[in-house]
């Protein structure tokens, strides 16, 4: 009596006194009948389930469902967590496995979605992001779609305060911090007035700038960073109203930023700008130079912006002065971007194809946890048969099944909440300078809810569908034995299989094609030799080398080379700015002398580079025609200038460019050499536009980069570099030492990493797949035991019994296979801006991860083949 009376309760849950009652009622009514019916010569558990059916206990039991349905929603609710509690718990094996898998895929989704959260929608310390634009200058005519603004842009944009709420400028600027000891390098941001207002930001000491500090001569003050506050003068809250020495001039500081801001993300300290109120004015329009953000007034939306700023381009068009017919022969225009959009924009595209990759993983996860709850439920018919018999009703079913999967989802949560706290940390590790720089590996608010959402869609996904076709037992068949029932909820199974199978093969022909887009990227000849390179960075301070100075300038810059020159282990030295993938640029326009420009013809264009004598050398650049600079090309002698192969061909398609001569304002050089192009920043979209090159010492730059050729270990060109600027000036930091190499290689950093973190996530997908091939298989093999023991009993061989089970396994891979290969073609052009060199349809790049995925669920399904042949027919038949 009383083990029936446990067993009544353990199958239908006893919540309440009342509930109690009515099982010691309705457990003896079975007790009593199902020793009749053992009596009666029924095996025990048939006698027990034939007496759960009998009269008057079933319109007992009805009658308490009934009851149940009054009560209120979370006492429902209550009840049916702690019956799923209590089912989880007999069943531990199904349940780690179950909350192991949701854990991995909840917690790489919001490993991912950290960094894209960090990223792209809520940098740390900016307030409102979505509220600040980047307005930004186009050339249409010249093929400029995107750069830099000017300041007589910011000065339309001031007077727009029915748009913008508030408008800055920046540039950056290499500062050198006179300390204790040698000088050193910091990265400076050098800012407008109201820059901080842009970003929401305000100091953890101490003030911003005002407005009567962004003025010439009155900019002697400075905000510092978090991090160098720390690094520099550790931590001291002291360190308010304290006088350094920026660029051999007194800065007062006046604030530190607090630990969440640092725009741009690797800034050391902030200085006003303090430009001349002409640099603001119309003669300035097409001099642009400046990172400009904006915060646009409440209300106002993005496309009102563009809208707006398209009126201000309008304006400079119908000026009716000489700014009216460059922006028209151009087709100028200002727009604008999302803040978001701005920062680090290399990265954005990896980064959401990382997340809607790992959001395929979490589909194939949940396919599993759904086969698996299948699985189970071979050993929960009778259960349910019973309470569906009993008066429970399909819905009453169907809630009780996703509260299991409901609390599976959120221990898989809570455990993956830890997966993603140690995921963000290694794909930090993982991740390119570019990338990694200001983020941290903190879950923030955002992260948890993202979390939270993840476990509420997998808790979804994986049980919705069990518990819609487990809810609908038939009680008469089920308590019957019939297992026609069962079996034919189990045929979702191979269908849940094969669809793990088409996303694992999408998934895996992404990073197969990713790979050999790579590997034709590191192919790909950039015009220069990076070999043996190293490039280190000088910034004059304008105090000691003021602009109008350029015999002073250039008296150093022979210093340096002089130096460099005298060490046996350098082959070849020289100056120059900007160096190839160095993230710097300068372009502009130009004049032919002697031709005369059609009307409305934006005219020459390109870009321009400062270089010395051996700078071309030094890289490898090869010499198409004519010479390049010498040591007697001084600013005393005749101006000229070296182009490249495509400035050539652009502008001198017919004719030879040899010893003509083009003008820059009152400025006339002459041609005197031809060089090879040089990819400059990007191996996979090279812009093509031509470059004309300045001898360093007829126009002195303040800022330039030493580039080294060695004829040995890179590694000693550093000490050498660094011994040579302070020979030829102690006062000098030189910084940001890096192999031409590594700067290549850094270029292509951030599609490695994608490469790397979706190749991971491929072989995750291709092992869930092939685990859940192998359930599918393996569960077959057990449903068929008595009919493969009486095929070998009757004479069949074992291999034939293995090969009946492999094709079984193997017509599922093919079917997932011939879907995932339509699924990739279909979605192929989703990444075909990020492929280089590979269309996104390659046969070959399909046919080899098919291959692959085919021999993985080879493999699967030969496991439970092999079992099979082991099954021995005696006992099989004996036990039937």
């Amino acid at each position: 009596m009383k083990a029936t009376r446990r067993w009544w309760r353990r199958l239908l849950g006893t919540w309440s006194r009342r509930d109690h009652e009515m099982s010691d009622e309705i457990a003896s009514h079975i007790e009593m009948q199902t020793a009749d019916n053992v009596r009666a010569g029924m095996d025990p558990d048939e006698a027990r389930r034939a007496a759960v059916l009998k009269f008057g206990a079933v319109e007992a039991v009805k009658e308490s469902y009934r009851d149940q349905r009054g009560l209120p929603f979370l006492e429902n609710t209550r009840m049916d967590l702690r019956y799923a509690v209590r089912s989880l718990w007999k069943s531990p094996a199904f349940t780690v496995v179950a909350v192991a898998t949701l854990a991995v895929g909840i917690g790489a989704n919001t490993a991912i979605f950290s960094l894209v959260d960090q990223l792209l929608l809520h940098p740390e310390g900016v307030k409102n992001p979505e509220r600040i634009v980047v307005v930004r200058t186009k050339y249409d005519k010249i093929n400029l779609k995107d750069i830099a603004s000017s300041a007589a842009t910011l000065t339309d944009l001031r007077a727009s305060d029915q748009i913008f709420e508030h408008s800055s400028l920046m540039t950056r600027g290499d500062i050198n911090y006179t300390g204790e000891g040698y000088p050193q390098r910091l990265i400076g941001a050098v800012v407008s007035a109201s820059y901080f207002d842009v970003f929401g930001a305000r100091p953890a000491l101490g003030r911003v700038f005002r407005q009567e500090e962004d003025q010439p001569d009155q900019n002697r003050v400075v905000v510092l960073s978090y991090a160098a506050w720390t690094r520099l003068f550790g931590a001291d809250p002291q360190v308010i109203g304290r006088k350094i020495d920026l660029n051999q001039t007194p800065h007062e500081i006046i604030g530190v930023m607090g630990l969440g801001f640092r725009w741009p993300s690797d800034a050391d300290l902030w200085v006003p700008a303090g430009l001349p109120a002409a640099i603001y004015g119309p003669s300035n329009r097409f001099n642009e130079s400046f990172f400009m953000p904006a915060r646009l007034k409440p209300g106002v939306s993005f496309a009102q912006a563009n809208a707006w700023l398209g009126v201000l381009t309008d304006r400079v068009h119908k000026g009716g002065d000489q700014n009216a017919a460059i922006a028209k022969n151009g087709a100028w225009g200002i727009f604008a971007v999302p803040f978001t959009d701005s920062i680090a924009p290399e990265a954005k595209a990896p980064l959401l194809f990382l997340l809607g990759a790992v959001g395929v993983v979490l589909l194939i996860v949940c396919s599993n946890v759904a086969g698996l709850t299948l699985a189970r439920s071979s050993a929960r018919m009778q259960e349910l048969a019973v309470r569906a018999s009993l008066g429970a009703g399909r819905g009453r079913l169907l809630r009780q099944l996703l509260s299991e999967s409901v609390l599976l989802a959120g221990a898989g949560a809570a455990l993956g909440l830890m997966v993603a706290y140690g995921g963000v940390r290694l794909l930090l590790l993982l991740a390119p300078q570019s990338v990694r720089t200001g983020l941290s590996g903190q879950l923030n608010v955002y992260v948890l809810l993202f979390c939270a959402g993840a476990a509420v869609v997998s808790a979804l996904l994986s049980g919705l569908v069990p518990a819609w076709q487990l809810s609908r037992v038939d009680p008469q068949e089920a308590l019957r034995g019939s297992g026609r029932s069962f079996t034919d909820r189990q045929k979702l199974r191979p269908i849940l299989v094969a669809g793990e199978t088409a996303l694992a093969l999408m998934l895996l022909v992404g990073a197969g094609l990713f790979v050999r887009s790579l590997s034709h990227l590191y192919q790909v000849n950039p015009g220069f030799n990076p070999k043996g390179v190293m490039t280190a960075t000088l910034t004059l301070p304008p105090v000691q080398y003021p602009s109008g100075q350029q015999e002073a300038k250039a008296n150093f810059y022979r210093a340096v080379l002089d130096n460099l020159s005298a060490n046996p282990n350098i082959a070849a030295a020289a100056l120059g700015v900007p160096t190839p993938f160095s993230g710097f640029g300068e372009a502009g326009s130009f004049q032919i002398v002697g031709r005369q420009e059609p009307p409305g013809s934006p005219g020459p264009h390109g870009d321009r580079a400062f270089v010395t004598a051996g700078y071309f050398e030094a890289l490898g650049i090869p010499i198409r025609r004519g010479r390049v600079f010498t040591d007697n090309d001084r600013i005393t002698t005749e101006l000229v200038t070296v182009i490249d192969e495509n400035l050539a061909r652009q502008y001198w398609p017919n004719e030879d460019p040899i010893d003509q001569q083009i003008q820059m304002g009152e400025r006339k050089l002459r041609v005197i050499g031809i060089v090879g192009h040089v990819t400059n920043s990007n191996l996979a979209a090279d812009s093509g536009k031509g470059v004309y090159y300045f001898t360093l010492f007829q126009r002195a730059s303040p800022l330039t980069f030493v580039v080294a050729k060695t004829r040995g270990d890179t590694a000693n060109l550093a000490a050498a570099i660094r011994d040579a600027v302070r020979a030829a000036d102690p006062n000098q930091a030189v910084h940001t030492m890096r192999t031409m190499e590594d700067s290549v290689a850094a270029s292509l950093a951030p599609r490695l990493f994608g490469v790397r973190v979706l190749g991971f996530f491929a072989i995750t997908a291709l092992l869930l797949a092939a685990l859940g091939l192998y359930g599918v298989i393996g569960y077959s093999v057990s449903q068929r035991t008595r009919e493969i023991g009486i095929r070998m009993a009757l004479g069949a061989h074992a291999g034939s019994v293995r090969r009946m089970v492999l094709i079984q396994g193997m017509r599922l891979a093919l079917i997932g296979v011939a879907i995932g290969v339509v699924a990739s073609v279909a979605g192929g052009r989703l990444l075909e801006t990020q492929l280089f060199a590979v269309s996104p349809s390659d046969p070959l790049t399909i046919l080899g991860m098919a291959v692959i995925l085919v021999a993985a669920g080879a493999v699967a399904s030969y496991l439970p083949a092999r079992r099979a042949t082991r099954v021995n027919p005696a006992i099989t038949l004996r036990g039937e």
